[in-house]
C-alpha cells in the first residue's frame, strides 16, 4: 500500500513538472481531466496525495490559461471541497486549495455563478486564523474586478464582514495589504461602498487619529494608506464622510481607544492629511490636495489657522503632477484576445475619476468660497503666508 501511494505522488509530481514545461496541453487535456478526477475520487482519505493533486491542477489552469473553463466540471467540485473549512480533512488542503483558487479566478475569462457562489467561505477561512490573509486578499482583489457591481450586490454583506473581521485584529503588514482593497472598492463604488464598510471606516478614523507612529514606518504607511481613503471618500462623496465623522459611535470607538479629539474631527484628519502627504503616492497625495480644498470651505474659524500649509501642500501636489511609478510586474500576462486580470486593474486605476480632475480648479474656486465666509479674517489670515510661497501659488492657480 505504501508503494502504491507512494507511485501515486511521483506521478502526480511527476504529470505536474511535465505540464509546467510543456508549450501546450490542449491536445491531452480531455485524458488529463480524466485522470485528475480519478486520482481525487481515490484519494478520500490521502491528504498528502490530494494536496499533490492540487498542485496538479494549479500548473493545470496556468497551462490552459483562458482556456481553463472547459476543466471547470472537474476542477470547481474539487476547489470547493478543498476551501470548506468545516469539512473531514479540509484544513490539510486549505492552504494548496487557496493558491488554486486564486490561481483560477486569475485565468478565469468571466465569473461564472459556481464560482461568484464560493466566495463565502472566505469568512470562515478567515475566522479561523489569518495564516493565509495574503491569498485571500488577492482573492477579494480578483472577484472585485472580475465580478464588478454583480458580485458586490449578491456579496456585500460578507465583503463588509470580512473587512471589519481584518481592520483592527491585523498587524500593520496584514493592513498594508487590505487597505488596496478598500481604496479600490471605494474608488470603484464610491456611492454605495462607505455606507456597506462604515464600521471599517470607523476604524480608519481611529488609526488615523492615534498616535504612535513616529519611529515605524509600517504604522506610517498605514496611517497614510488610511488617510488617503478617507480623503477619496470626502472628494467622492462628501456628505458621507461628513456625516460618518460626526456620529456618536465614532466618538464613544475613538475615546474606548484612548484617542482624544478636542475638536471637529474632519479638521483632525485634515491635520493627518497635511502630515502625512509626503508618504503617500502621487494619486493619494492629489485626492488629499482635493480634500483639503474642500475644508476650506468649512464654516470654522480653524480653517484659516490651516490656510497657509493647505495652500503649500495643494501648490506642492499640482506643481508635481503625476509622478506614480508604473505598476508592478503583471502576476500573470495576458496570452489571449480576453484582457487578463492584471490589466482589469490597471483600467481600474487609469480610469480613477480623481485623475480627471482639475486640482488647480478645485483650489482656486475653494479658496474664493473661503474668502467669501471669512471675509477680512481671511485675509489676515492670507497676510501671514510668505510673501515668495503665496507669489507661487497664485502663479500655480492663475489668479
Amino acid at each position: 500500500m505504501v508503494e502504491e501511494f507512494d507511485s501515486k505522488v511521483q506521478v502526480l509530481n511527476l504529470i505536474s513538472v511535465l505540464i509546467g514545461h510543456a508549450g501546450q496541453v490542449m491536445p491531452y487535456t480531455e485524458k488529463l481531466v480524466e485522470f485528475f478526477q480519478k486520482v481525487w475520487e481515490d484519494s478520500s482519505a490521502e491528504s498528502l496525495l490530494q494536496i499533490q493533486l492540487l498542485v496538479a491542477l494549479r500548473s493545470f489552469v496556468i497551462s490552459l490559461g483562458y482556456q481553463s473553463t472547459i476543466c471547470y466540471n472537474m476542477l470547481l467540485p474539487i476547489l470547493q471541497r478543498g476551501i470548506d473549512v468545516n469539512g473531514p480533512d479540509e484544513l490539510n488542503l486549505l492552504e494548496d486549495s487557496l493558491l488554486l483558487w486564486e490561481t483560477t479566478l486569475s485565468y478565469a475569462p468571466t465569473l461564472v455563478p459556481q464560482l461568484l457562489d464560493d466566495f463565502p467561505y472566505l469568512i470562515e477561512i478567515i475566522k479561523r486564523s489569518f495564516d493565509h490573509l495574503k491569498v485571500v486578499i488577492e482573492i477579494v482583489e480578483d472577484y472585485i474586478v472580475l465580478g464588478g457591481a454583480e458580485f458586490l450586490s449578491k456579496h456585500a454583506s460578507v465583503v463588509a464582514k470580512l473587512l471589519d473581521m481584518i481592520v483592527g485584529n491585523v498587524t500593520d503588514v496584514g493592513l498594508l495589504s487590505v487597505l488596496p482593497v478598500i481604496e479600490l472598492l471605494v474608488q470603484c463604488y464610491p456611492k454605495d461602498v462607505p455606507q456597506l464598510i462604515r464600521s471599517t471606516l470607523q476604524k480608519l478614523v481611529v488609526i488615523c487619529l492615534s498616535g504612535g507612529d513616529d519611529l515605524d514606518p509600517s504604522k506610517t504607511a498605514v496611517k497614510a494608506s488610511s488617510a488617503a481613503i478617507l480623503a477619496r471618500i470626502l472628494v467622492l462623496n462628501t456628505n458621507y464622510l461628513a456625516q460618518l465623522t460626526s456620529e456618536d459611535s465614532l466618538m464613544l470607538l475613538l475615546q474606548n481607544s484612548g484617542v482624544q479629539v478636542k475638536e471637529n474631527v474632519l479638521l483632525c484628519l485634515a491635520d493627518i492629511w497635511l502630515e502625512k502627504v509626503d508618504n503617500m503616492t502621487s494619486i493619494q497625495r492629489k485626492t488629499v490636495g482635493f480634500a483639503l480644498s474642500i475644508i476650506m470651505m468649512l464654516r470654522l474659524p480653524q480653517v484659516l489657522d490651516m490656510l497657509d500649509q493647505i495652500l503649500s501642500v495643494c501648490t506642492s501636489v499640482i506643481l508635481g503632477g503625476n509622478n506614480d511609478e508604473s505598476e508592478g510586474e503583471s502576476r500573470h500576462e495576458s496570452d489571449s484576445s480576453i484582457p487578463s486580470i492584471e490589466f482589469r486593474k490597471r483600467q481600474i486605476k487609469l480610469s480613477d475619476p480623481i485623475k480627471q480632475m482639475s486640482l488647480e480648479n478645485s483650489v482656486r474656486e475653494n479658496l474664493q468660497t473661503c474668502a467669501a465666509l471669512h471675509g477680512d479674517s481671511f485675509n489676515t489670515a492670507i497676510g501671514r503666508m510668505h510673501p515668495a510661497a503665496f507669489a507661487q501659488t497664485k502663479q500655480v492657480l492663475k489668479i
